[in-house]
């Protein structure tokens, strides 16, 4: 029968003791000296499913480095008789004013407890066995001890970071030529007009309440010519504003829409203070400092207002400055 190989000497000259090999059958004995150095591996059939203590928050890290989990331990006898010492542990119960990070580790036991099979609790009392308790608290202060040592990693002292890098010169822009000053502030001023023909569109849509429209009538392509009462007044209006040139300033715009070019220059147009409810279509111009809303009837008579539903609106056109605006509403 072969010999069993002796264990190798130990740098003090004794032989070192042999390896701790847990029982497939029965807990481990854990003396109150050696609690939560070792690990111990629990009897086969002690879960009825597979048990793996959950990451620990660094709250709760925190809170057992500023207060550990021991109990005292009062020796009766021997040498020491008298002295206390204090054991470290794992709480399975707390009260209901505890901190918060004790009441982690307490539903942290109950996640266990839920996991382990009959052979593990009392018949009686249903509680989990006192060896089976030390086995966990045991095995917990490992984990403990592993998530605190895992938290340190990556913690580095001032003195061992590495040096920032100098900050990087700004760059300092060249001075400009006049020319080039003049033509920025030419594109200023006109964006600035833009922004404010927006704002005033913006005002006008939004200061006429929408109304229930009626059925909407057609235009066609080409406006109707106008009837004789609409010329009658025309004629009218024309002696009373013999200038529409503003009006050649849209037609000739390269994004006015096909429908409003076939607008004749000479046509004399009203002047109401929002676009009429039988206006379908309507073309917003967009003076330098004012905007204006131009759409037909349906007599096919061209209406100028400075009001307008915004779901009307079918186009936008930018006037050059300087153009002529259009006559004033006539109320």
């Amino acid at each position: 029968m072969p010999l069993e190989p002796e264990p190798l000497p130990s740098s003090l000259g004794r032989p070192s003791p042999p390896k701790h090999q847990c029982s497939s059958t029965s807990t481990c004995t854990i003396l109150l000296s050696e609690i939560g150095k070792y690990y111990h591996a629990f009897p086969k059939g002690s879960f009825r499913s597979r048990f793996a203590p959950p990451a620990i928050p660094r709250s709760v890290l925190h809170h057992l480095d500023a207060h550990p989990f021991y109990w005292s331990w009062t020796m009766k006898a021997g040498p020491n008789a008298g002295k206390s010492f204090a054991v470290p542990t794992v709480p399975t119960s707390c009260p209901k004013d505890s901190p918060k990070a004790v009441h982690w580790m307490v539903s942290i036991f109950h996640a266990f407890k839920a996991q382990l099979a009959p052979q593990a609790l009392d018949q009686e009392t249903g509680r989990v066995l006192p060896a089976y308790v030390k086995l966990y608290q045991n095995n917990m202060l490992m984990h403990i001890r592993a998530q605190r040592a895992h938290s340190r990693v990556g913690k580095t002292s001032p003195a061992s970071a590495p040096p920032r890098a100098a900050p990087r010169p700004v760059a300092v822009i060249p001075p400009q030529p006049p020319g080039v000053i003049a033509e920025l502030r030419q594109e200023i001023t006109a964006l600035r007009a833009e922004i404010q023909a927006l704002r005033l569109l913006h005002e006008a849509s939004t200061s006429l309440p929408l109304s229930p429209r009626t059925a909407p009538t057609v235009v066609p392509p080409q406006p109707p010519s106008p009837s004789a009462a609409s010329s009658i007044s025309m004629a009218q209006e024309g002696i009373a504003h013999p200038d529409h040139r503003w009006l050649q300033a849209v037609i000739d715009n390269q994004y006015c829409p096909p429908t409003f070019r076939h607008i004749d220059s000479s046509m004399v147009p009203s002047y109401p203070l929002a676009i009429p409810e039988d206006v379908q279509q309507v073309l917003q111009v967009i003076y330098e400092a004012d905007v204006r809303f131009v759409g037909f009837n349906s007599n096919g008579d061209l209406c100028v207002a400075i009001r307008s539903p915004a779901e009307l609106v079918i186009a936008a056109v930018v006037v050059q400055a300087g153009a002529l605006l259009p006559p004033p509403p006539r109320y």
